[in-house]
């Protein structure tokens, strides 16, 4: 029986408004159980339900999200990629059980702040981050935080942004009115319900002054890839990739690292070419001090640890040739750079 009011999903261009007067209503059970009309009305709730799943973002959606991303450009920027399924709203009320929380004006999947910022907070527990750290950002019951979470939006062009789920209530009894105890014996009752599906792209924005919204960010990855939104967290939904944008100082940093590895890179060279000098030197005297100015040279153009590593072969090369091994100037010279390095 469809109730007065609803209208086929056929032709809906609002996943949110079909939701909540398109799809079948299923009728109440009766004390001798299930209804045929109940039953009816199962198999045409997951048609309804596969018809909302196809229905796209409206045309004006992508003007939108650019107008949503201009007036944010100065906040940090994520990009969240489902992992799995995505169920926000499970709660929500609904004339099909499960409830869905999806944009109130375009009806396409969205990532609310207030529970962004919730899961941000919970990261920040589970990391130890300090009482004052923590109220600086998310504020208390006497002062606001000073980081804004704003809401996560789809990013547009892509499809099939819903699916068809189950979820399936074992112990209804037990779930329901609690006049039953639970038992293996209990007859499963499988729930029809929307989530959104894997694969799907959001994009997040955290605003505030820019220390703080960008440790806030932080956060808000560690929680996104550890923790999952929404519900059913715990088999497998929730879930995302996250790419944070690097504040100033991280890219700085980043940019000093690379450098310093490609200096530690070239240093390896150089020291490499002067340990096959020391090598294949030839320790005849006059050949020991025509060359030894020259390497010597090269050794102090290196870093300290290769400096004193280089030095130390040298030493024990000279060392161990009986030509050079009784020449005080030219060992005197070679420990020399040795002491420089202590």
């Amino acid at each position: 029986m469809r109730l007065p009011g609803q209208f086929p999903v056929r032709g809906a261009s609002h996943a949110g408004h079909a939701l909540t007067r398109r799809v079948a209503v299923k009728q109440s059970k009766t004390s001798e159980g299930r209804s045929k009309d109940e039953e009816k009305d199962e198999v045409r709730l997951r048609e309804d339900l596969k018809a909302v799943a196809r229905i796209p973002a409206p045309p004006v959606y992508a003007a939108a999200f650019k107008r949503w991303q201009d007036a944010l450009s100065d906040a940090v920027r994520l990009e969240a990629t489902t992992r799995g399924p995505l169920a926000i709203g499970l709660g929500n009320p609904s004339p099909y059980e499960v409830g869905l929380t999806l944009h109130h004006t375009y009806g396409v999947p969205f990532l609310p702040g207030s529970a962004l910022k919730g899961l941000a907070l919970r990261a920040a527990w589970r990391n130890g981050v300090p009482a004052d750290v923590v109220r600086a950002i998310f504020g208390d019951t006497t002062s606001a935080g000073f980081v804004t979470f704003w809401d996560g939006w789809l990013v547009p062009g892509q499809t099939e942004l819903l699916q068809l789920d189950t979820i399936t209530v074992h112990h209804p009894q037990y779930y329901g009115d609690g006049s039953e105890w639970p038992t293996d014996f209990d007859d499963p009752n499988p729930v029809a319900l929307l989530s959104v599906r894997p694969g799907l792209r959001f994009e997040l924005r955290v605003g505030g002054p820019p220390e703080h919204a960008a440790y806030a960010a932080r956060l808000l990855e560690w929680g996104l890839t550890h923790l999952g939104l929404g519900g059913k967290t715990n088999a497998g939904y929730g879930g995302f990739r996250v790419e944070r944008e690097k504040s100033e100082a991280e890219r700085e940093a980043e940019r000093l690292a690379a450098e310093a590895a490609e200096e530690a890179k070239r240093s390896e060279g150089r020291a490499h070419t002067v340990r096959q000098h020391i090598a294949g030197m030839n320790l005849r005297p006059d050949k020991v001090k025509s060359e030894l100015p020259k390497l010597l040279k090269q050794i102090d153009e290196l870093p300290p640890p290769l400096r004193r590593e280089t030095a130390q072969l040298l030493l024990e090369r000279l060392q161990g040739d009986n030509r050079t091994k009784g020449d005080k100037a030219l060992l005197k010279m070679v420990r020399a750079r040795l002491e420089d390095c202590e």
